[in-house]
C-alpha cells in the first residue's frame, strides 16, 4: 500500500506542474478563400491582425495596410485551444472587429501574400505569411517559402 501511495504522489508531482506551463500558440492555415486560421496552445486570444499590400486607410504605420483586425471585448477572451479556428472575416463570440471600421473584411486576393499575427496573453502568440493559390490556402512562417506572388498591385 505505501508503494502505491508513493507512485500516486510522484505522478501528481509530475503532472500538476505541467498543467500550469505556458504552451506557445501554434498557427496553421487551411481551407480556401476565405482561409481558416487554426490555433492551438493555452494563451488567451487577444487579437488577430491580417495585413496585406493594399492600403486600406489614410493613417501612418502598419494600420494603413491592415485588412482585418479583431480584438477581445471587455477584458474577456478565450484560450486559443477553446476557439480552435477562426475564419477570415468572421468574428468569434466575445470579440469585435476593429478593421475595417465598417462592413466586411476585404476579400483575400488570390496570388497575393498576406501576413497574419495571432496575439495572445499568458503565452507567446504566433505569426506567419499566407496566400490563396488555386483556391487553396497556403501558409509558412517565412514569406520567401511561399510561391511567388502572381497578381500584386502595389
Amino acid at each position: 500500500m505505501p508503494a502505491r501511495i508513493l507512485r500516486l504522489v510522484a505522478l501528481i508531482l509530475v503532472v500538476v506542474p505541467s498543467l500550469s506551463c505556458e504552451i506557445d500558440t501554434k498557427l496553421k492555415i487551411s481551407g480556401g478563400n476565405p482561409p481558416v486560421f487554426l490555433m492551438s496552445g493555452n494563451g488567451i486570444l487577444t487579437s488577430i491582425r491580417v495585413r496585406g499590400h493594399e492600403r486600406q486607410r489614410e493613417v501612418e504605420g502598419e494600420d494603413q495596410y491592415l485588412h482585418w483586425v479583431i480584438e477581445v471585448k471587455d477584458n474577456g477572451g478565450s484560450s486559443v485551444w477553446r476557439i480552435g479556428s477562426v475564419i477570415y472575416g468572421k468574428v468569434p463570440e466575445g470579440y469585435e472587429q476593429i478593421y475595417p471600421e465598417k462592413g466586411e473584411a476585404p476579400p483575400i486576393i488570390e496570388g497575393q501574400h498576406y501576413y497574419v499575427r495571432v496575439v495572445t496573453s499568458n503565452a507567446n502568440g504566433a505569426d506567419g505569411y499566407f496566400m490563396v493559390l488555386n483556391g487553396k490556402a497556403l501558409f509558412d512562417p517565412i514569406e520567401s517559402e511561399l510561391p511567388n506572388e502572381t497578381s500584386v498591385s502595389k
